[in-house]
């Protein structure tokens, strides 16, 4: 008989995907600024939430004062670094 896939394996699928921490694939940027607002929101320290979610400090700044979405470049630049980051375009 044929193993049946669970909603529960489905649905961490899913989260891995949603997740902000850095892994093997581009992370979505509406992730990122909100995990880097809950982290700051619960008082911790600015630098070591950018060295943990590894966002550089220029996109870092636009997301830490919610400015991103009026930068034109922020989601193009955070694109780009985590293409380079996972190593899909070499530095």
């Amino acid at each position: 008989m044929p193993a049946r896939k669970s909603s529960s394996t489905e649905g961490s699928v899913e989260t891995a995907a949603l997740s902000a921490a850095p892994g093997a694939e581009v992370r979505s940027l509406e992730v990122v600024a909100e995990a880097i607002r809950t982290k700051v929101a619960a008082g911790e320290d600015a630098e070591a939430i950018q060295q943990e979610l590894v966002v550089s400090p220029h996109v870092f700044r636009e997301l830490l004062t919610h400015s991103y979405k009026m930068v034109g470049r922020a989601p193009e630049i955070f694109e780009y670094q985590e293409r380079m980051r996972i190593g899909e375009i070499d530095g």
